[in-house]
């Protein structure tokens, strides 16, 4: 098979455990950069924080929260955006205030942060107290629940009341604390559809594309591509769709 992109997603895949990318890696992917493939990587990281974390230049595009931007890194412009409409913002939050130990509103920039103390000191991580205080668009939203056992709940509750939001359960594969949320985007919204998208904007068919992944975010890509890969680290039902491990 001829491929011509190769995609990644971040966390617990194209990071290692302390959050960087490796001198290697980053040498890889400039190699096959530089031989005309397309590199995309695929996040639910905003713009801001995957600058953070590596140098974006080693991309043609960015896929951001979790499928709600498309960036072209090259001519620095948003190509496609999906919101969470500013009403269901609130309302969820109204809803939930009370069972949350914090909330995360994601725009393209800014992680606005609802409830919890920020113990990192970086711009891009906004302190606030009521979701008024945001104005602008937001693409994602990160609930951590103070009672694990309530997630699910949590998860089937919103998703019977707003019917305009799709709601996934996350885990950390690469984090000690096995941390779980919920990640709330727009109907509709999620990394494969943003992949399809671009590959469309393309011209290049999904059976074209490798892509590594490792948790329930990348399952539904993992299966629909060309070449879908699983880290060794990954979740059992990721290396179950993946056709190949690393």
């Amino acid at each position: 098979m001829n491929y011509k992109i190769i995609s990644m997603d971040f966390d617990g895949t194209l990071l290692t455990g302390n959050k960087n990318v490796t001198d290697t890696t980053k040498r890889v992917l400039l190699k096959y950069k530089n031989d005309n493939y397309i590199i995309i990587g695929v996040t639910a990281r905003n713009l801001a924080s995957a600058s953070n974390v590596c140098d974006i230049n080693m991309f043609n595009y960015l896929i951001l929260n979790n499928g709600s931007y498309i960036y072209d890194v090259e001519k620095g412009e948003v190509i496609n955006i999906n919101k969470i409409d500013k009403n269901i913002v609130i309302d969820i939050t109204t809803h939930l205030k009370d069972e949350v130990e914090q909330i995360d509103y994601c725009s393209l920039n800014k992680y606005y942060i609802y409830k919890n103390k920020i113990e990192q000191k970086k711009d891009f991580l906004v302190p606030i107290n009521n979701v008024n205080e945001i104005d602008e668009t937001i693409g994602r939203m990160n609930i951590f629940i103070k009672d694990r056992n309530k997630l699910i709940k949590t998860k089937e509750y919103i998703e019977k009341m707003f019917n305009d939001i799709d709601v996934i359960v996350m885990s950390d594969t690469d984090n000690k604390n096995n941390r779980e949320w919920l990640i709330l985007n727009h109907k509709g919204t999620n990394k494969l559809k943003a992949l399809k998208i671009l590959c469309e904007k393309l011209d290049i068919p999904m059976d074209k594309v490798i892509y590594f992944g490792d948790s329930t975010n990348d399952l539904l890509i993992i299966g629909q591509v060309g070449m879908g890969i699983a880290m060794g680290n990954a979740l059992k039902e990721v290396k179950e769709q993946a056709k190949e491990i690393t």
